[in-house]
């Protein structure tokens, strides 16, 4: 399993007054319906997702959050690393700590509903609403001449997304065949994969769709794609640009977003 549980504080009391320090608990617990419980959110969180919050940097320090009277601060191992001390004084200080990592596609169910059940919002409710959307994306996605899609991740190397990945899951809800569905993680449970230049070329012929993910790992976009020296290969390729937080971000507002952005590539609906 991708998420950890690390609690203090009085679990058993209702939260009022959440921050989360990552962007998909945030838009997660917005889709679920705690907007109103939201009191920060961190620097990362998109700036149109209750931009009337404080955003908290992942190295702030314990005063700040403790000034916002928070009775859950939800996170992720990745930031407890980072800023240690911070959740050990949140701890002493009586406020409940929730430590999840993002999980891949096939704990995403689990995820919602611990998420849910921790912050007392409905997890039926939540496993109700994911289960419309992926059928919805389904229902959509036509089962003939599926387009062959190479996802670019990053330009630099030309990564692309392992294939166990969200992203190459949301591909496949999508309608679209994945070309590197073979491609090896640059590590173990990485969501990124090495493909190359080399590669991309010599399935030129092959790819249908290209999509440059762009965001915090990707700052290309088509016009920097158009400038490179091997894309006239790929002239007769179709190329568009998707945000990562709505490809390789795991929430219902990245699930519903990303495949109707596919959807709208794959089969023009």
């Amino acid at each position: 399993m991708l998420f950890v549980f690390l609690f203090a504080g009085n679990s058993s009391a209702e939260p009022e007054r959440i921050i989360s320090m990552y962007p998909g608990h945030s838009d997660n617990i917005y889709a679920l319906g705690g907007g109103d419980m939201l009191v920060a959110l961190s620097e990362n969180d998109d700036d149109d997702l209750l931009p009337e919050l404080p955003r908290i940097s992942l190295r702030t320090g314990a005063e700040r959050i403790l000034s916002l009277q928070p009775d859950v601060v939800i996170t992720r191992s990745f930031a407890e690393r980072l800023n240690p001390n911070l959740y050990d004084v949140l701890r002493r200080s009586g406020v409940k700590v929730i430590s999840l990592d993002p999980p891949n596609w096939y704990d995403f169910p689990e995820y919602l509903k611990t998420l849910a059940a921790e912050l007392n919002l409905d997890s039926e409710s939540a496993i109700t609403k994911l289960n419309a959307i992926i059928a919805d994306i389904s229902s959509r996605a036509h089962h003939e001449h599926k387009p062959h899609v190479f996802l670019e991740a990053t330009s630099r190397e030309i990564h692309t997304c392992s294939p166990s990945s969200w992203a190459a899951k949301l591909i496949e809800l999508a309608g679209g065949i994945n070309i590197a569905f073979d491609a090896k993680p640059l590590r173990y449970g990485s969501a990124i994969a090495s493909f190359g230049v080399e590669n991309v070329l010599k399935n030129h012929e092959s790819i249908d769709v290209y999509i440059i993910q762009t965001g915090a790992m990707n700052h290309s976009g088509i016009l920097e794609f158009k400038s490179r020296e091997w894309s006239n290969a790929l002239k007769n390729v179709r190329v568009y640009e998707i945000p990562e937080k709505y490809l390789s971000r795991p929430s219902l507002i990245g699930l519903e977003k990303g495949g109707n952005e596919l959807i709208k590539i794959f089969w023009g609906d």
